[in-house]
C-alpha cells in the first residue's frame, strides 16, 4: 500500500468511525424504546400536618414509567385528566391565563397511556418538581421522554403552592400567603415522595414492586422546583445527580449536576442568571451549565400548550422597545430533553456513550455550554 493510499484509508476510518458515534449519540434525541405510562397516586406524610389536606400533609403525585407492550399505540392521557373527576379545576387554572381548555386540550401532546401496566424490569428513580404556581404535569415533553428511554419520574403537586391541586376528598388553590413556608416544605416534600415510592418498591402487592434502582435517584426541577431539587439533594444522600432548571440558589451541589437557564429570562432576570452562573462556578465537578441563547423562563415548561403567545420564551414578545423572538419549542424541548437524558444516563446508569454527548454542544447556533466534567 503506497503512504497515499495508507493515508486514505486512515481518513476514511476516522469518518466512518465520527459517523458511528454521531449516530449511536442520535437516540438521546429520540424517544425512547418503550411505551410509556402513568398514573396518580396519593402520597401522605404522616410526620407533617398540614391544614390545606385536613390532616397529614398529601401530595398527589404524578408517575410516569416503562409500559408494557400493550400500551403501544393506545390512547394517550388528555390534559383535564389530571385533575381527576374536578374539570372545573382544569378551566379554572387555564382561565387565569386566558385560554380556554378545549384549546389547551387541542394543543397538548402527550405519548402516556393512563394505567397502563408497568413493563417488568429495575428502573433509575426521577422526582420533578414544578415551579411556583405550576403543576405536576407542566413538563410533560420531558417526562414522557425520560421515562420512554427507561426511567421512572414522580412528580408531586405541592399542595398549597401548585396552581391547584385536587386531592382525593377537596379542591387546593394556589396560597399565594405561604410562598415563604414552602422554602422548607418542598424539600421535605421531595423527600417524602422519595421514602413512599420505595417502599412502594419493596411491598409485594405494590404495582411498582421491584420496579426502583435504589442506588440510581435523580432530581429535577424548574424555577422554584430548581431551588428545591438543590435544597432536597444537599440534606438527602441517596441523590446521585441533579438538573435544576432556571433557578439553581443556594446550597452548593455535592453530586453531579447540570444547570439549565434562558439568557432571556425575563421571570428572575439578569440578577437571577448571574445567581444561576454562580452556582454553577462554586459547584465542584462533574458540573455542567446550558444556556438557551433564546430561551426565557417557560422554554422549559409546557406553557407553550396552556398559552403560546406567553412570552418569557414562548412565542415572541417586545421587550424596552426591541422585539424578542424566543427559540422555537420544538427546538428548544428537543435540547432540553436530549441533554437530561444524556445526564442522567451518565451519571446515574455510568453509560460512556451519554458521557461522549455531554463534552459538545450540539447546537452553537442556539447553546452556551460550559462543562467541567473532572476526571
Amino acid at each position: 500500500m503506497t503512504a497515499r493510499a495508507f493515508l486514505l484509508s486512515m481518513l476514511l476510518a476516522s469518518a466512518l468511525c465520527r459517523l458511528s458515534v454521531a449516530g449511536e449519540l442520535e437516540r438521546f434525541w429520540k424517544p425512547g424504546p418503550y411505551p410509556v405510562g402513568v398514573r396518580t397516586l396519593a402520597i401522605s406524610d404522616r410526620a407533617r400536618e398540614d391544614p390545606r389536606s385536613g390532616g397529614p400533609r398529601t401530595l398527589m403525585t404524578e408517575v410516569w414509567y416503562p409500559a408494557a407492550e400493550e400500551a403501544r399505540g393506545a390512547r394517550p392521557t388528555r390534559f383535564v385528566e389530571f385533575f381527576g373527576e374536578h374539570p372545573e379545576a382544569a378551566e379554572g387554572f387555564v382561565a387565569h391565563f386566558g385560554s380556554r381548555l378545549e384549546d389547551v386540550e387541542r394543543r397538548f401532546r402527550s405519548v402516556a397511556v393512563r394505567g397502563a401496566r408497568l413493563r417488568e424490569g429495575r428502573y433509575p428513580l426521577l422526582v420533578f418538581s414544578h415551579g411556583n404556581g405550576g403543576l405536576r404535569h407542566q413538563n410533560v415533553f420531558q417526562m414522557d421522554h425520560l421515562a420512554s428511554h427507561g426511567y421512572i419520574v414522580a412528580s408531586p403537586d405541592h399542595t398549597g403552592n401548585a396552581g391547584v391541586t385536587v386531592l382525593p376528598d377537596r379542591v387546593v388553590p394556589y396560597d399565594r400567603s405561604a410562598r415563604r413556608d414552602f422554602f422548607a416544605e418542598r424539600p421535605a416534600d421531595v423527600r417524602a415522595v422519595i421514602d413512599r415510592l420505595l417502599e412502594f418498591s419493596r411491598d409485594g402487592g405494590h404495582w411498582l414492586r421491584g420496579a426502583l434502582d435504589e442506588g440510581a435517584i435523580g432530581l429535577l426541577g424548574h424555577s422554584f422546583g430548581g431551588y428545591t431539587c438543590a435544597e432536597a439533594a444537599a440534606k438527602d444522600p441517596r441523590v446521585k445527580a441533579i438538573l435544576p432548571m432556571t433557578v439553581a440558589l443556594f446550597s452548593p451541589p455535592k453530586v453531579p449536576v447540570m444547570v439549565m437557564m434562558g439568557e432571556l429570562d425575563r421571570t428572575i432576570g439578569p440578577a437571577g442568571n448571574l445567581l444561576n452562573r454562580g452556582y454553577y462556578a462554586n459547584a465542584l465537578p462533574p458540573k455542567y451549565l446550558l444556556v438557551l441563547k433564546r430561551g426565557g423562563h417557560y422554554s422549559f415548561t409546557d406553557m407553550d400548550c396552556i398559552r403560546p403567545d406567553f412570552g418569557d420564551g414562548i412565542g415572541a414578545e417586545t421587550r424596552g422597545g426591541r422585539r424578542i423572538e424566543y427559540l422555537e419549542v420544538s427546538r428548544a424541548k428537543a435540547i432540553i430533553n436530549a441533554y437530561s437524558l444524556a445526564f442522567f444516563e451518565a451519571y446515574l446508569r455510568g453509560d460512556g456513550e451519554a458521557a461522549e454527548f455531554l463534552r459538545r454542544n450540539h447546537d452553537p447556533a442556539e447553546i452556551e455550554y460550559r462543562l467541567d466534567p473532572g476526571r
